[in-house]
């Protein structure tokens, strides 16, 4: 069937089945069966733990039209996507956030018959419609963006031409709908009763027996890091901030079953009002859990704010610091400079949350001794814990461009950035060298107090049960990477 004549077939079951946007009684749901699939093996890190959440909202949406629907985590199985298919499977969803794993992916995404409606979304796919259009020809549509806007109208049985963010093919053409860019986020939450699976903590792929879950309070991010995509949207546009209600945040935290949650917003923290309605309702509700979430060092300007959040279980801030140096700071256009940082640090320390503090290897201008001061100054702020990445070329950054414009600078195949004086191997030495300088025994010890403090010395016996296996694995991982380095070393 060509593939005009089926998305035409597509709209018309659709249509017939729906009644101004709910299902009709007599028709019954849209779909028989749907499957959500998150087409990835790897891990982003070694963490481990946290669930396809975008893909879980768009399960949410489409759940109220389908007689059935799967969500699929391929990280947690050994299966593959067709083993999901039922005879009656009449849509898939993929959601396509990372350019890893890209044969696998690239697999799952043709694994799927033709005759099976198939969408394609996800960071990703939103950057390069095209692509996925042309690559792969039983893929229908890409929903590009924020989706469960587009899903909904698609399961409405809204014509093509008119869903928001929609790529399609027409007419022997691929056609792209405008975006809706100005939508806020939606009073909704997923349902974790579709969920097939349990996530926890990680350490080398070893997992704590800790449950830990996600949560998606509010999107976007006002300000404008030249390194962040996170302040645009996937096609390029700024992306204002919008946060779901407290009501509803507080309402989804009271269903989640996990001892620990982690929010997953780009800015968790903008509006502090808002932050401080959430804790009281927390409170008030006597919701215990703990909480870990992303903020700008401006949160040091409410001290009253931070004094109910960690009552409120709010256990661990991750901070984005960035640099030590004046110039980077203002190239990036972080909107605070080292003596800012103090400032506001002074404040942080006595807040009783742990403090973890992301720098960024590789600036532009920056010398490896300048890089280098990066664990005296996170000592001196009182930092708790360190997270140290590459800087890395991302869309509508502006990167690509900065590095064009300053000889000497280069950008690898992986999109990070190296420069002549401090290669890729220079910087993942220096990130080493960094890590066990930081992580000295006073240090660690002083984590372990803090954490203790914060209601985190229950966690314990269960990660003592798992210690021996936890060292097993990570004296294996470490005589893997020492051959790793010695079969470089006799390559060169």
């Amino acid at each position: 069937m060509a593939l005009a004549e089926q998305s035409m077939n597509v709209r018309a079951k659709l249509k017939c089945q729906v009644e101004d946007g709910v299902p009709k009684e007599a028709g019954g749901p849209v779909f028989k069966h749907v499957a959500c699939v998150y087409p990835y093996r790897r891990e982003i890190n070694n963490a481990g733990f946290a669930p396809p959440l975008g893909l879980e909202y768009i399960a949410a949406v489409i759940e109220p039209y389908a007689s059935k629907i799967d969500i699929v985590d391929l990280r947690k199985e050994t299966k593959i996507t067709t083993d999901f298919l039922h005879e009656d499977t009449d849509l898939v969803c993929f959601s396509v956030n990372w350019d890893r794993d890209v044969e696998f992916l690239h697999d799952q995404i043709r694994s799927v018959p033709p005759h099976i409606l198939t969408l394609v979304g996800g960071r990703h796919a939103t950057e390069n419609p095209e692509y996925w259009l042309s690559t792969f020809p039983n893929v229908d549509a890409i929903i590009r963006g924020d989706g469960e806007e587009a899903v909904e109208e698609f399961c409405q049985s809204m014509p093509f031409e008119q869903i928001g963010g929609l790529s399609f093919r027409k007419d022997g053409k691929i056609c792209h709908n405008p975006i809706n860019s100005s939508a806020s986020v939606k009073d909704f939450y997923p349902n974790r009763g579709l969920r097939r699976y349990t996530y926890e903590l990680c350490v080398e792929n070893v997992s704590t027996g800790l449950a830990i879950d996600t949560v998606a309070a509010s999107r976007g991010c006002p300000y404008n890091c030249k390194f962040c995509s996170f302040n645009r949207n996937p096609w390029g546009e700024k992306r204002k901030w919008s946060g779901r209600s407290p009501e509803s945040v507080v309402d989804e935290l009271a269903e989640i079953k996990a001892p620990i949650v982690g929010f997953m917003d780009d800015l968790f923290t903008y509006d502090m009002d808002r932050v401080e309605q959430i804790c009281d309702l927390l409170l008030a509700r006597g919701i215990k859990k703990i909480y870990f979430f992303n903020a700008r060092l401006e949160i040091a300007k409410r001290p009253d704010v931070l004094k109910k959040m960690k009552r409120a279980g709010f256990a661990m801030v991750l901070l984005g610091i960035e640099s030590t140096q004046d110039k980077t700071l203002k190239s990036m256009g972080k909107g605070f400079n080292t003596a800012k940082i103090r400032e506001y640090f002074k404040i942080l320390r006595n807040c009783g949350m742990i403090l973890h503090g992301y720098f960024i290897l590789g600036n532009i201008g920056e010398s490896e001794n300048e890089m280098k001061q990066i664990v005296p100054f996170a000592h001196e702020l009182g930092v708790d814990t360190l997270g140290l990445s590459m800087l890395r070329v991302s869309p509508h950054t502006g990167l690509e461009e900065l590095v064009k414009n300053n000889p000497g600078y280069h950008i690898a195949e992986s999109g990070k950035i190296y420069s002549d004086h401090c290669s890729m191997k220079q910087l993942r030495q220096l990130r080493r060298h960094l890590n066990r300088s930081f992580y000295s025994i006073p240090q660690i010890f002083q984590l372990l107090h803090k954490g203790s403090r914060m209601g985190m010395a229950k966690f314990l016996p269960k990660l003592l049960l798992r210690l021996p296996l936890f060292s097993w694995h990570l004296t294996l991982h470490y005589r893997r990477r020492a051959k790793h380095h010695a079969k470089r070393k006799l390559r060169v």
